[in-house]
């Protein structure tokens, strides 16, 4: 008797372990399954955090950058630079590294504002409309402006720049534009972009 109690929970035992090991396989088979299937219908460009949406541009940081600025009620946010800082702004070399990295051109639109266009080294775009910024009460717009991260203790801080010059370039006969980094005073009101890393 005492053999088929043996017998019998040995049994129990290997029939067990045959059970979860089928479970455990099956459970890893789903998962595989869904994964592929969720890396197969993502959208290689758009990677979305919350509500903001970022691009890959191909640069050597591997930075994403938003594509948009930040809004709220449908309307581009502007801040002054103690509240920006709370956001994750791009730095001055992920800046500079767009301004090198990226080629660039600008369309008007209408008399009062720009979009500047960032193509990145692997085809991928971006844009910048040119809102400007708030300054004692005045909306600047027809140049682009947006806070960048700056740790130092000055009242000016780093800050994104576009804008297009009265001159003209006599290849293209457009006006001349630039794409730059500046200061800007840090109770002005700007636009923030975003960037995260992939």
């Amino acid at each position: 008797m005492k053999e088929l109690k043996e017998l019998s929970a040995n049994y129990a035992t290997e029939k067990t372990n045959e059970m979860v090991s089928q479970i455990v396989a099956q459970a890893f088979a789903d998962g595989y399954r869904m994964g592929y299937k969720d890396r197969e219908d993502e959208i290689p460009v758009d990677l979305r955090d919350g509500n903001t949406e970022y691009i890959d541009l191909g640069l050597p940081s591997e930075t994403l950058w938003s594509t948009n600025y930040e809004t709220k009620d449908k309307q581009v946010v502007f801040l002054p630079f103690k509240e920006a800082i709370s956001y994750t702004l791009p730095s001055e070399e992920q800046w500079k590294e767009l301004i090198s990295f990226c080629s660039w051109s600008y369309r008007s639109i209408g008399n009062t504002s720009c979009e500047y266009k960032c193509i990145g080294p692997n085809g991928n775009s971006l844009s910048f409309c040119s809102h400007g910024m708030i300054s004692t009460g005045k909306v600047y717009t027809k140049r682009l402006f947006f806070w960048l991260k700056d740790i130092s203790e000055n009242v000016d801080k780093n800050s994104a720049f576009a804008y297009v010059s009265d001159k003209i370039d006599p290849q293209t006969y457009k006006n001349i534009f630039d794409v730059i980094l500046t200061k800007t005073f840090m109770g002005y009101k700007l636009p923030i972009r975003l960037v995260k890393n992939k």
